[in-house]
């Protein structure tokens, strides 16, 4: 047995010796894993992530693409789990700016930003794959059953390959108020903005009531806001929130219960708060937040006055939102003219107002212009004088002319400069419309704020 052991140890010498005379170290050729898929396809086999939503939305269930041939949806990678925030996936947009569509993508690799870096153009083999909704957000996976799973680790080199390209994304520039299903994903900026004050010392997610996500409130200097969500398992989640406003830059999506929109960070980086002067205080600002359910409207300082038929404002609440309503639909009235008027406010006080609100219509198949907005700086504050009042229309960007898929899509009026007026200013918000069925237009209102930038 002894004998055996030692021959065996020397015929094992031996072959290194031979080994080593044959090979030098630096000879050997260590295997690009990186980018031994780097590729292009011709433009027949290219599916664009328009197209892929598409086949969702067309159907309202999981589709599972099942081509003859091989076919690729190519984007342009905006997320990076480099600093935890995001796991096991990769968030893809069809341009590297001015984007008009982004799709999740569920893989089962960790880390991803080795092979797929923030802003790789890469290619999805989506032959055999499911394209799906999850968490309120549209991805592309593997069906399992009814769950849309990832991509297992062994078929990603089946399925997803990188190109040469790295291209520079700019970040879409956005507004709270313009959130929608169509931004999901996106890799989007968000300006003048700041953490809520009481936050302010807080960690981006790593106090007590912190499970999965620290959510924290972003307001906007014009009065909306936003949650920014940061994992529990990220590498900055016990740094402190920085304080001053700014930009943020980061993807958007839903949160996990599908309740609300709601901001990623690739990294802590991506908050640039380089402004030390907070948001200045509003001179007008109303998000009705205290509205009681199909109420006569009646916040403080407003007036809501019928000038023909005897319709009125109402306060509605949707979904914990609150908002004002007018509606001509079941008065039978061939009139109806309704004025919703804000409190007044000293145009001299500051410099550069700028007046923004959020508008909203229910029925579509209407249509019809059924909202002006108005301003007057000799109007008395008193419903008697509404009419000998001077007021002066004012140009704005109704939900009227948003296209939208569904209901409580609200449009964002556009910062409407008031600079040049001086004096006592009241906002009005100007109905009109008939119980006739091409007139009856519903139109919502909501968060009208004048702020000074």
């Amino acid at each position: 047995m002894k004998t055996i052991k030692f021959n065996k140890f020397l015929l094992l010498a031996l072959s290194l010796v031979v080994l080593n005379a044959c090979v030098q170290d630096d000879d050997f050729d260590t295997p690009d894993l990186i980018n031994a898929n780097v590729v292009d396809f011709p433009d027949e086999q290219i599916m664009s992530i328009s197209s892929i939503l598409g086949s969702y939305y067309q159907e309202g269930t999981p589709v599972t693409f099942e081509f003859n041939t091989p076919r690729y949806m190519e984007g342009y990678v905006v997320s990076s789990d480099e600093g935890g925030n995001f796991y096991k996936q990769i968030v893809l947009q069809d341009a590297p700016e001015n984007p008009t569509a982004a799709i999740v993508v569920q893989i089962d690799i960790n880390p991803v930003f080795t092979r797929f870096e923030f802003g790789r153009k890469i290619f999805i083999k989506v032959n055999n794959l499911t394209v799906a909704e999850d968490n309120g957000v549209v991805q592309l996976g593997r069906l399992d059953g009814e769950d849309l799973n990832r991509i297992p680790s062994s078929l990603v080199n089946d399925h997803v390959f990188r190109s040469e390209e790295i291209a520079t994304i700019v970040p879409k520039e956005v507004s709270i108020g313009q959130f929608s299903e169509a931004l999901e994903s996106q890799y989007i900026r968000l300006t003048n903005v700041q953490f809520r004050d009481d936050q302010i010392g807080m960690t981006f997610a790593s106090e007590s009531g912190d499970d999965f996500d620290g959510e924290r409130v972003l307001e906007s200097c014009v009065g909306s806001s936003v949650i920014l969500s940061t994992s529990t398992f990220s590498d900055f989640k016990a740094l402190p929130l920085p304080d001053n406003r700014g930009y943020v830059d980061g993807i958007l999506t839903r949160d996990f219960f599908d309740d609300f929109y709601t901001i990623y960070l690739n990294s802590p980086e991506d908050i640039n708060f380089d402004n030390p002067d907070p948001c200045p205080e509003p001179l007008l600002a109303s998000n009705f937040n205290d509205a009681t359910d199909n109420t006569t409207f009646n916040f403080e300082g407003w007036l809501n006055i019928a000038q023909e038929g005897s319709e009125l404002w109402t306060e509605q609440v949707y979904q914990g939102n609150g908002y004002a309503e007018f509606t001509a639909f079941g008065t039978n009235e061939s009139s109806n003219i309704g004025w919703l008027i804000s409190p007044p406010m000293d145009l001299d006080a500051e410099d550069g107002e700028v007046l923004t609100f959020q508008t909203e219509h229910a029925y579509p198949d209407s249509g019809h212009d059924a909202l002006k907005v108005y301003i007057s700086t000799d109007f008395d504050g008193t419903a008697a004088n509404v009419l000998n009042a001077t007021w002066e229309e004012l140009d704005f960007t109704s939900s009227l002319e948003v296209d939208f898929e569904e209901w409580f899509t609200w449009a964002d009026s556009g910062a409407i400069d008031l600079s040049s007026y001086s004096g006592t200013g009241y906002i009005a918000f100007v109905y009109t419309g008939s119980d006739n069925s091409n007139l009856n237009t519903t139109i919502h209102v909501d968060n009208v704020f004048v702020v000074v930038q």
